[in-house]
């Protein structure tokens, strides 16, 4: 790599970082934690989700089958995600990049235990032996209530008219994808939308009227 070369990767990571300094100030400064949520339902969602101490019966289980994923996602992210789907009650979760440490923790809780994804064959002899033993369906493009995106960009719109609930890992991660975020947040079918940083959540539902919350993640 040329001098030149290294200058201009040193900007763009320099842009980056300060980029992503300024976002998070942004929801740092606008971020609610409990007493400042109105809304029941986010009331509820901050003390059994977010600020919950609550151990599941699984947690031990969990935490050990996710632990050597910890460069996919952290455990403290991974938890965050199980509560979710334990407050939220999908009957069923597509995950279409077949992380299996968020597949277990959006299936396990939901009510069906159903998970759906693009290939089966994404996920190792061993990873498959654990669904079976938790006794979690895995089937390939099936409709679900819930959806989980590790990455969005303009054809996102069109692919989440189908769901009731979507989650977005890092919805600020660079400018792009922070700017599609909040073209998500701005659509019509989209009721409600929740900020918390390290995650998106977008709630469909057309009887109820249209909200926006940037809530403080511990």
């Amino acid at each position: 790599m040329d001098g030149v070369s290294r200058v201009c990767l040193v900007l763009v990571m320099l842009t980056h970082l300060l980029f992503q300094i300024r976002v998070y100030i942004t929801y740092h400064w606008k971020a609610k934690n409990a007493h400042g949520l109105h809304s029941p339902f986010l009331f509820d969602l901050y003390n059994e989700v977010i600020s919950s101490q609550k151990e599941y019966y699984f947690f031990k289980q969990f935490r050990e089958l996710i632990s050597p994923y910890s460069s996919l996602i952290s455990e403290r992210n991974a938890v965050f995600l199980y509560r979710w789907a334990a407050f939220y009650q999908p009957h069923s979760v597509c995950i279409p990049s077949a992380s299996f440490p968020v597949s277990l923790a959006l299936s396990v809780p939901s009510c069906q235990k159903e998970l759906s994804v693009l290939s089966l064959q994404r996920f190792s002899e061993y990873e498959r032996g654990i669904f079976k033993q938790l006794d979690i369906s895995v089937l390939e493009n099936q409709k679900t209530d819930l959806i989980y995106l590790d990455e969005i960009d303009a054809h996102t719109a069109a692919e989440i008219s189908d769901y009731k609930c979507v989650i977005i890992y890092k919805p600020h991660d660079d400018k792009d994808k922070d700017c599609v975020w909040r073209d998500l947040c701005r659509l019509n079918m989209v009721s409600i939308s929740i900020d918390l940083f390290q995650f998106g959540i977008l709630l469909l539902n057309k009887n109820q009227a249209k909200q926006h919350f940037v809530v403080k993640m511990r």
